[in-house]
């Protein structure tokens, strides 16, 4: 694995929703003292900003990762801070990795079981933006181990390594070794303590996990009351005290009020949508695809750079060849497809510094621009009752909306917004809508709500449409 993280669950906390938190969480580290693996040291700091650049700096002696004196007084007075504030561990030198590699299993495994031999081990990550730089963190004599881990073979448990030169004689690894504040088994015990006082608090807290880039406890938080971050500051142990923790803070926006009003004017043909993860635009400018190779621009380069060195090494899956378009390029990502009819693929490259590197891809059933929701509401599916299909003579319809969200099986209830309905000569247009659980959900299939909706005339030869997409969406009795 590429990063040490711990994570604990608490109640009402979805494993879904958390992984991909984390993983965005723990893109960002710490600073300190950096060693090669061929011995030579260089004191170095990463600026006090999340994503500043490393710089040489010989008075800083044996820095360790810090970047806790960027907000003194902490989030709310708290004393903690912000996880975007806390400085990053960067490498010095560039790695052999494109942005989807991974080294053999055998590299990491003889770092970790060196590592774990020490109560001053701080873990081990890549760096994904120096190339896939190996980091490996220590609190106390950084040369010293800087020396022994060079001087180690690949471990051959996972049978994955055949040359087994030692780490610091190989060209296909680049190993750098850092002085952090805290060791792993510091933070754990931290963490323990930290998810023991606060895991049946309402505190919003959803879910708990150690940032070795960071060097850090990090503790995700999602609409806390007033006070609550006191309360978690309050339950740190000291030592190491509130400088070993940060919070990763979200703050969600509140549902709007009033009558559900999400439907754009049907008459307009070009209206605002959004899909692909790309940002809204009208209609017209989101289907206008460009082929891929009639756009010059650095982010198509990296894009092409990767999908040709996937044709060879398809790590971490094969990227079929073929027509692919340029979707949006924006300041900082890109979005790509290669459209298959109901089936299609998605790729994105993102800007880092002055670089595009790869973002990650997808594939599944082609995706259907949709109308933008306010914010404070959360996606439904809609579909007609089976056991209840309407007549041409019917004056009201039954459906059946459920939330698409992780929201631990619950039922809508109140949380349900609409219907809002539009009758026209040729359709019956409805959207609905939901606000969404704050925190950590489980993701259960959701059951569905029946709502009935009275129509100002029968049904008659009209179709019945979800008005949340454009063109709008026929509803069947088959759920999404």
């Amino acid at each position: 694995m590429a990063q040490r993280m711990v994570r604990r669950r608490v109640p009402g906390a979805a494993q879904a929703l958390a992984a991909v938190t984390l993983a965005a969480v723990l893109s960002a580290c710490g600073g300190g003292t950096h060693v090669d693996s061929g011995g030579q040291t260089e004191s170095v700091r990463a600026e006090a900003t999340t994503g500043g650049a490393v710089s040489t700096d010989a008075a800083a002696g044996s820095a360790v990762a810090d970047g806790a004196g960027a907000v003194p007084a902490g989030i709310d007075g708290s004393g903690l801070a912000d996880c975007e504030d806390v400085s990053k561990i960067t490498a010095r030198r560039q790695g052999p990795l494109r942005t989807t590699q991974n080294y053999p299993s055998g590299f990491a495994a003889a770092v970790v079981d060196y590592g774990v031999q020490f109560d001053t081990y701080g873990g081990y990550w890549l760096d994904r933006d120096r190339g896939g730089t190996m980091i490996v963190g220590f609190t106390d004599d950084v040369e010293a181990h800087a020396a022994a881990l060079a001087a180690l073979p690949p471990s051959t448990e996972y049978g994955d390594v055949d040359d087994l030169r030692p780490l610091g004689q190989r060209d296909d690894l680049v190993l750098e070794v850092v002085q952090v504040r805290y060791s792993e088994r510091e933070l754990m015990a931290a963490e323990e303590q930290i998810s023991a006082a606060t895991w049946d608090q309402d505190l919003g807290i959803y879910g708990y996990g150690i940032g070795v880039k960071r060097n850090r406890v990090i503790v995700w938080v999602e609409n806390p009351p007033p006070g609550g971050l006191t309360e978690i500051a309050a339950a740190v142990p000291s030592p190491p005290g509130l400088d070993a923790v940060c919070i990763d803070l979200t703050i969600t926006a509140p549902s709007p009020d009033g009558a559900l009003m999400v439907l754009p004017d049907l008459s307009d043909p070009d209206p605002v949508v959004e899909c692909w993860g790309a940002p809204p635009m009208p209609y017209s400018e989101l289907i206008d695809w460009q082929p891929v190779d009639e756009v010059d621009h650095p982010a198509v380069d990296a894009f092409l750079e990767e999908l040709e060195a996937r044709q060879t090494d398809p790590s971490p899956r094969p990227l079929p060849l073929g027509d692919w378009a340029v979707v949006h390029i924006g300041g900082d990502l890109a979005w790509f497809v290669l459209d298959a009819g109901e089936w299609e693929e998605l790729a994105a490259v993102e800007r880092r510094g002055d670089r595009w590197l790869w973002a990650g891809e997808s594939s599944g059933p082609r995706c259907q621009p949709a109308v933008v929701l306010p914010k404070g509401l959360g996606w439904v599916d809609v579909h007609l009752d089976p056991d209840n299909l309407p007549s041409p003579e019917a004056d009201e319809i039954t459906l059946l909306v459920t939330e698409q969200g992780c929201a631990n099986g619950r039922e809508m209830g109140d949380a349900l917004r609409g219907p809002q309905v539009v009758e026209t000569d040729d359709a019956v247009v409805v959207a609905f809508a939901v606000v969404p659980l704050t925190g950590g959900a489980n993701c259960p299939d959701n059951p569905p709500t029946s709502v009935t909706i009275s129509l100002s005339e029968p049904l008659g030869d009209r179709a019945i449409q979800d008005g949340l997409y454009f063109p709008p969406k026929i509803l069947t009795a088959e759920s999404p």
